[in-house]
């Protein structure tokens, strides 16, 4: 009896260390997505990617909704060539993933060169078998 339940928990311990990582690697996946959707302005995989109920929020302090950050996004005067993340963590709260990390972003903002170094902290959830980004709030590192 004590060999079945060591063998369960030894099992169920392996089952969610393996599951906690492919969520993992699914979260860093779908930043990584999220983040070349914006350099080319993808409109169809921002639309898979962000939730119709996000709350966007820039590090100046504004907050977009899904509608305002597409179209902001899309046709703005604000251009990004590159987003590099770095210092990810990315911890589970139930169906919920918790994204932090700092991000270097460079493009230009109309005539002038954009070059930010910002903090972010994300937060997205599954959806059938999706990541979805439902908030997002950029800050000005120290």
């Amino acid at each position: 009896m004590k060999k079945c339940l060591l063998l369960l928990i030894a099992f169920s311990l392996v089952f969610c260390f393996s599951f906690a990582q492919t969520n993992e690697k699914e979260v860093a996946a779908a930043v990584e997505s999220l983040n070349n959707a914006m350099i080319n302005r993808n409109k169809p995989t921002l639309e898979k990617l962000v939730s119709k109920d996000v709350s966007y929020g820039h590090s100046t302090g504004a907050i977009q909704n899904k509608e305002e950050f597409m179209k902001d996004l899309l046709e703005g005067v604000v251009k990004f060539t590159t987003i590099t993340s770095e210092n990810q963590k990315i911890t589970f709260a139930d169906d919920l993933a918790i994204v932090r990390n700092n991000s270097s972003i460079k493009g230009n903002r109309g005539d002038a060169v954009l070059d930010l170094k910002i903090g972010i902290l994300m937060v997205w959830k599954k959806e059938r078998d999706q990541w979805v980004l439902i908030a997002r709030q950029g800050y000005k590192l120290q």
